[in-house]
């Protein structure tokens, strides 16, 4: 068996950088997902709503909204109202096309940047980021930051790829992470640095019990931190602190 070292290297995340390598995947994004996660990712995203627990009067920031999977999940699921923020402008165009084909309105979609949010101060009684933490340049700002656009005790979900712990299964998995993803999804949308970026990011994420401290250093209650398959991922729900 091949061992494979997790990436240690610091990753330049460079937000234009990181927009337009999104730009460039757009296109081919939906169903690399479901191939690369054999398809787990769409129970991912049904645990993060079930935990959330939305109602229809919620107003919920979907942060890193990318082609709106789980925005349109949430619609779907409570009748709530769901504002997107993505960097990608090519990610929010798909986002927008799929829910105009879901729904009779537009969805609310806002290019920008998640550590200046352009939204006043406890507008959310919900946030939720899917896939999107590990691309923050600054993750405490980001945290910072979403805390002050949801009201108090507002909560918010982070789902997130991460590396399992299992000392037999992890190796393998970090030979798929370095050299199948990269391979099949480099040549699928002819973005090899792209895929590149996104192992090297999972690699480089904090683990769980670092990311939760990080959570209660910058205001929030850890309301629940569930590995999902096998700790391929995460799920964090997350509780606003009053100051």
């Amino acid at each position: 068996m091949v061992f494979i070292k997790r990436a240690e290297k610091r990753l330049e995340k460079d937000q234009r950088r990181i927009g337009r390598l999104f730009d460039d995947i757009s296109p081919t994004y939906d169903q690399l997902n479901h191939v690369l996660s054999m398809s787990a990712d769409v129970g991912w995203r049904k645990r993060t709503l079930k935990e959330l627990a939305l109602r229809q009067d919620d107003v919920v920031l979907d942060i890193a909204t990318g082609t709106g999977d789980l925005a349109i999940a949430a619609r779907l699921a409570s009748g709530c109202t769901v504002i997107g923020l993505d960097l990608s402008r090519g990610m929010m165009s798909e986002a927008m096309d799929k829910w105009e084909k879901a729904f009779d309105d537009r969805y609310q979609a806002v290019q920008g940047d998640a550590l200046v949010m352009p939204f006043a101060n406890g507008r959310m009684d919900r946030a939720m980021v899917a896939f999107g933490i590990r691309n923050m340049p600054d993750i405490g700002a980001f945290l910072d930051e979403t805390r002050r656009v949801l009201r108090d005790e507002g909560r918010l979900a982070v789902l997130e790829l991460s590396v399992p712990k299992n000392r037999l299964f992890r190796p393998v998995y970090l030979f798929y992470l370095s050299r199948v993803l990269p391979a099949i999804g480099g040549w699928r949308s002819g973005q090899r640095e792209a895929y590149r970026y996104l192992s090297d990011s999972i690699q480089n994420l904090p683990t769980p019990r670092a990311l939760e401290a990080m959570y209660e250093m910058h205001g929030f209650r850890v309301v629940r931190s569930i590995p999902l398959t096998m700790g391929i991922c995460h799920l964090y729900l997350l509780e606003k602190q009053r100051p």
